[in-house]
């Protein structure tokens, strides 16, 4: 069957509001991964329409497309319906709703839903010592789901197979890139949470790591590293002060990344620099064409609520708005004010959901997503850039479980490409320097990037991204109100 020109959504019952305004938001999203328009109202454009609940028989023809009703409304605070496993296509789906008996399918737009509007998370009261939902409340860990599948995208995959060939078959095709030649994005990123201001200030850091690789990382090569940099510090090196050398190493890899810098500090864990000792190198990043993104100080969201002033504090001071933000510690207590937030500061791109301590995908997502709002049932009017491989969780994986950390990013990216073009976040804060992880899991960094080609893949900062991708998601009736211009 050839590629529809448009598709469109119909509900069949009682559905209630909040559940078709869920359902069309899961089945948008689906859409704009895979290429195809929605056609709002009663769908008479459309070439084919899905029909959520299933088809009246006086309907039923080769241009419709049943799809089970067995997602429920719960309270915000309770926990999603207990995930059973399901083999289809020799991959392992979790289904929160099950399988229709009559028609043997799953509600693919429901458990999409699921997994993407982070309505999962909701119901966790507990947070780390960080303020953050701890990784030990989510699913993952709750029902011992390996967190390194995109179960969103598989669960796109299944629907897409079953669209399209009906039950001659089990597969998981893959959804195509809307760039030619591209069929993979990954979207680069450095957050820089330490630079060289002073020596005092490095010497500081790297006597601080010499503690870390004997009591936490119990790593001779780190700790020799440490002592290595701390020898060149004080013969006059400038430890730290690598953004030149790494924007030279990146061009010559022939792509771009999206620097995150903090603008205003005031706690302990936020950065060591202040905004004015790094705009010299930001504006010659920015000629460059590395972008300058917004790092949410620590307490922006949690404690202070200023995202929003330091978005303005940020514009002014390198005389453009940022587009988009990623959170220091990746910090925030709850995903409303997270959310809200970013649309209040007028920003088009969040790159926040990731795991603090583990690698792989938060929200079972290898695709960007506009993030849910609960409190007006629909899309929020941004774009989260999953984050789903940073190298101090690399690190401390590889640590934790003893595997070969240039094998298990190896594995992260391969599993997103398996089914979807990704748009998915790479986050290596200082890859020239053994100063935030070791030197083994800095070369990952530039292992993977210089197999671009090998893998079809494109590099990208996140800008770049927002470019070739934001038509996607407008087809689909997202992100309408939303001009990259403006």
């Amino acid at each position: 069957m050839k590629a529809p020109s448009a598709i469109c959504l119909k509900f069949t019952g009682e559905v209630p509001d909040p559940v078709r305004a869920r359902i069309s938001y899961a089945f948008r999203v689906f859409a704009a991964i895979h290429g195809y328009p929605v056609v709002d109202g009663n769908g008479a454009q459309a070439e084919f329409c899905f029909v959520y609940g299933g088809v009246a028989p006086q309907e039923r023809s080769s241009h419709s497309f049943s799809v089970p009703a067995r997602y429920r409304l719960r309270p915000a605070e309770a926990p999603p319906p207990t995930p059973v496993k399901h083999r289809y296509a020799n991959q392992d789906h979790y289904l929160f709703y099950g399988i229709d008996e009559a028609r043997g399918n799953p509600d693919w737009l429901g458990e999409i839903f699921e997994w993407i509007s982070s309505s999962t998370e909701m119901h966790i009261r507990g947070r780390d010592s960080a303020g953050r939902i701890p990784y030990s409340g989510m699913i993952f860990e709750q029902y011992q789901i390996p967190p390194r599948k995109p179960y969103a995208t598989l669960l796109m995959a299944w629907m897409e197979n079953s669209f399209r060939n009906g039950n001659a078959g089990q597969a998981l095709p893959k959804a195509p890139s809307p760039i030619p030649g591209a069929e993979h994005i990954v979207v680069c990123s450095h957050d820089i949470d330490f630079y060289h201001v002073s020596e005092l200030s490095t010497l500081k850091r790297l006597i601080k790591n010499l503690a870390i690789s004997c009591l936490l990382y119990r790593s001779w090569s780190y700790f020799s590293s440490s002592a290595k940099l701390i020898g060149e510090a004080l013969t006059g090196r400038r430890v730290g002060d690598y953004l030149p050398a790494m924007l030279d190493a990146i061009e010559n890899c022939q792509f771009q990344s999206t620097l995150f810098v903090v603008p205003r500090g005031g706690h302990r864990r936020d950065p060591n620099y202040n905004l004015d000792d790094l705009l010299p190198r930001l504006d010659a990043a920015m000629k460059k064409g590395f972008p300058v993104g917004l790092h949410g100080s620590y307490g922006s969201i949690v404690n202070d609520g200023t995202l929003v002033r330091e978005t303005q504090i940020l514009e002014k001071a390198v005389g453009k708005k940022p587009l988009g933000s990623r959170q220091h510690w990746l910090r925030f207590d709850r995903h409303q004010k997270l959310f809200e937030a970013i649309e209040e500061a007028g920003l088009l791109f969040d790159s926040t959901l990731g795991f603090s301590e583990a690698v792989g995908f938060r929200n079972g997502a290898s695709f960007a997503f506009p993030p849910y709002d609960f409190r007006n049932e629909k899309a929020h009017e941004f774009l989260e850039i999953p984050l789903v491989l940073m190298d101090v969780c690399l690190e401390e994986t590889s640590r934790a479980l003893n595997e070969n950390p240039q094998e298990l990013a190896d594995e992260i990216l391969r599993e997103s490409r398996k089914w979807a073009w990704g748009g998915i976040s790479v986050l290596w804060h200082n890859p020239m320097e053994p100063l935030p992880v070791t030197e083994e899991v800095n070369r990952v960094f530039w292992d993977c990037a210089k197999r671009q080609s090998q893998n079809a893949e494109k590099w990208m900062s996140a800008e770049q991204f927002l470019a070739h991708s934001f038509s996607r998601y407008q087809n689909a009736g997202l992100l309408r109100g939303v001009r990259l211009d403006a």
